[in-house]
């Protein structure tokens, strides 16, 4: 470390002064690894997007064939087995944060209300608009009206998680 050389009361010259700002290599560090752990969280984020349309439209699709229940009731049961299965996946794998887990899981929980009534509302609306459209990949459907509902719904879920849900630890 450089000293700063000052005239003053009570600092002699040739001390060395303390920096009251971090060093110019210690903001580009934290800087690339705020960077990293972005890229990484959006990688499992999108890599956990296409697990969740499987977690979707496996139940959707089952309950739709062997049971009398409703497009709504339907559409909030499927939506219920993805929102179960990724707060584990969340906090495990993917927005891996050093808050506890009771207060990483109220968080969750909260946000995971408040999008899935936004999420069983919209699949439940793309379900009853029938556009005909269909999507094959092989041999296996694709739910279009899943994959909408996701792709309406994924840039708020990533921040609410990433921001407020499972917050990246502060050094």
């Amino acid at each position: 470390m450089i000293g700063i050389k000052t005239r003053g009361k009570g600092n002699a010259v040739g001390k060395r002064a303390a920096m009251p700002y971090p060093a110019p290599m210690e903001n580009a560090t934290e800087s690339a690894k705020s960077s990293r752990t972005l890229r990484w969280r959006m990688f499992w984020f999108l890599a956990g997007s296409g697990v969740n349309y499987l977690l979707i439209a496996t139940p959707f699709k089952y309950l739709h064939t062997h049971t009398t229940l409703s497009v709504w009731q339907i559409s909030a049961c499927s939506t219920a087995v993805g929102t179960v299965v990724f707060f584990l996946w969340n906090y495990f794998v993917n927005f891996r944060t050093d808050s506890r887990k009771r207060d990483a899981l109220a968080r969750y929980l909260t946000a995971v209300a408040m999008l899935y009534v936004m999420s069983t509302t919209l699949l439940t609306l793309f379900k009853h608009f029938d556009a005909h459209l269909a999507l094959n990949l092989g041999r296996f459907p694709i739910d279009l009206d899943v994959v909408g509902t996701q792709l309406c719904l994924s840039w708020l879920k990533f921040i609410v998680y990433h921001k407020w849900a499972f917050p990246v630890a502060k050094r």
